[in-house]
């Protein structure tokens, strides 16, 4: 559990650094790109995502519930690595096939309404290539217990990143197609770092070694890659597919004007995502020695700790709405329940802790590849549905439906199959504490200038919520954090 915190707190101070610099960053665009230009980014982020996803064939899944068997210093991990990129290099070799395939389909669709997603359409070719191989490779080094480069690299220098391109359109040191090959660029570096880490740390033996692949754990791997591919696309597909059909059904502005909100909503989802890359290795491990009580612990502990921050930041977007459309402009006018919809759909899902690496290391993985499979083709019967009603909102409520639906289908599946079950009294006084926090900050008077008003609701709202969390001991793990920063700080005043 020692492993957990720390890396699960190291990688969280990045991802909100990332946070922080992403703001700054999607104002900028704002100002700067055209919501047809950020509709491009969206789209490509979309596109390769899914693409990159499948041309893993499913080996991340292999990665994560196979690696502890092969797992043998002295012998190089038995040649797993070479496995690795022999998958990976196969499975771009058959998306790529299915990418020209369907270009000129893609062409047809777009060249009125999203000419400039035509124009650019070559350079996703370079960007599944690397982002398949940072998804394989991040897996990969994570299950060396180092789960925080792959999220400093995603969450945190990527926006550095995009930052620095931005600063450099303005100065007009670069035009756009320049700037998009720079976008390409830092969302394909975590591959590029990550091979050159894992060789500095002598982790990366490219040997074969296949004699070690028994035919049992030849047949097990082929399984596991199946489903694999069926499950890691599905899931992608649930995050994705919405701004995809959303472009298609209108086109590359509006998908632009939906990632911007989409952003903010998803910013409630960061404390999951550093606590998910780590505790799905101890839960591998620990469903390897069947110990079923240090997987509750965590599933337990994930689920508060997750739901304390992740309601907090809540709690922050829903009291400060109309100060966010004030700061992001005229165009946004109207998005507000966009940017609802798609935040409690992460409060949601951050509430259910580890469910997903539980069930996806635990001999119940298929379950999760059938129920995402039906999942998928929920999603997009309810953005055929919505979209072309209610326009952005009619996204963000099929997102809803289906993704915080997928998450509490998990729940109650570990429930009756596992009994496991993250939710205790706990949680149940953690959202009361929410709940009073944001009716005593609505009664704040709104302030005529949106910065000062914006500052007092954030410091009353962050007062409030968790001086009480506190004061209740809502999270274990945080007050402890606290009672040492507390000590730190009485000790300082003693001296003085």
């Amino acid at each position: 559990m020692g492993v957990i915190k720390r890396q699960t707190i190291k990688g969280s101070i990045y991802s909100y650094l990332g946070v922080g610099v992403g703001f700054l960053v999607t104002i900028i665009s704002i100002k700067l790109l055209t919501t047809a230009q950020i509709g491009l980014t969206a789209i490509f982020v979309a596109v390769s995502g899914i693409y990159s996803q499948f041309s893993t064939l499913g080996f991340t899944k292999v990665i994560e519930r196979l690696f502890p068997y092969f797992r043998d210093e002295q012998n190089k991990h038995n040649g797993f690595v070479f496995l690795t990129l022999i998958v990976g290099l196969i499975g771009f070799v058959v998306s790529l096939g299915s990418f020209f395939f369907l270009k000129s389909y893609i062409i047809e669709n777009y060249q009125s309404k999203s000419p400039l997603l035509v124009e650019y359409i070559w350079f996703l070719v370079p960007l599944i290539f690397f982002r398949m191989y940072a998804l394989l490779l991040d897996t990969y080094n994570k299950m060396l217990f180092d789960a925080t480069t792959g999220t400093i690299l995603n969450d945190f220098v990527y926006r550095v990143g995009n930052l620095f391109l931005l600063g450099a359109y303005y100065l007009r040191w670069i035009d756009f197609t320049i700037f998009i090959w720079g976008y390409i660029f830092f969302l394909s570096l975590p591959a590029i770092y990550l091979t050159g880490l894992l060789i500095y740390r002598k982790q990366f033996n490219v040997a074969p070694k296949l004699h070690f692949i028994t035919p049992n754990l030849r047949k097990e791997m082929i399984g596991l890659s199946v489903f694999g591919i069926i499950g890691g696309v599905s899931s992608i597909a649930l995050k994705q597919i919405d701004t995809i059909m959303l472009g298609a059904y209108t086109d590359l502005s509006t998908a632009g004007v939906y990632s911007i909100i989409f952003y903010f909503g998803t910013v409630v989802l960061i404390p999951s995502v550093a606590l998910g890359k780590i505790s799905s290795t101890i839960i591998a491990d620990s469903w390897k020695n069947n110990d079923l009580k240090t997987i509750d612990d965590i599933y337990f502990k994930s689920s508060i700790n997750q739901l304390f921050f992740s309601l907090l930041l809540f709690i922050l977007i829903a009291a400060n709405l109309d100060n966010i459309i004030q700061l992001l402009g005229n165009r946004y006018q109207g998005t507000e329940w966009v940017i609802i919809l798609v935040s409690l759909t992460s409060l949601i899902v951050a509430s259910t802790g580890s469910s997903v690496q539980i069930i996806g290391t635990s001999h119940k993985y298929k379950i999760q590849t059938y129920s995402l499979g039906l999942l998928v083709v929920l999603s997009v019967i309810f953005y055929a549905i919505f979209i072309p009603i209610l326009g952005m909102i009619g996204a963000a409520l099929g997102s809803l439906l289906s993704i915080s639906g997928a998450s509490l289908l998990r729940v109650f599946y570990l429930k009756r199959n596992m009994n496991l079950f993250p939710y205790r009294g706990i949680h149940f006084k953690c959202l009361i504490i929410g709940i009073a926090t944001f009716a005593l900050v609505k009664l704040i008077p709104a302030n005529s200038n949106f910065l000062i008003d914006l500052v007092l609701r954030c410091s009353a709202i962050s007062i409030l919520f968790v001086g009480l969390s506190y004061f209740f001991r809502i999270s274990n793990d945080f007050n402890m954090m606290a009672d040492k920063m507390l000590a730190q700080i009485f000790k300082l005043f003693r001296k003085s």
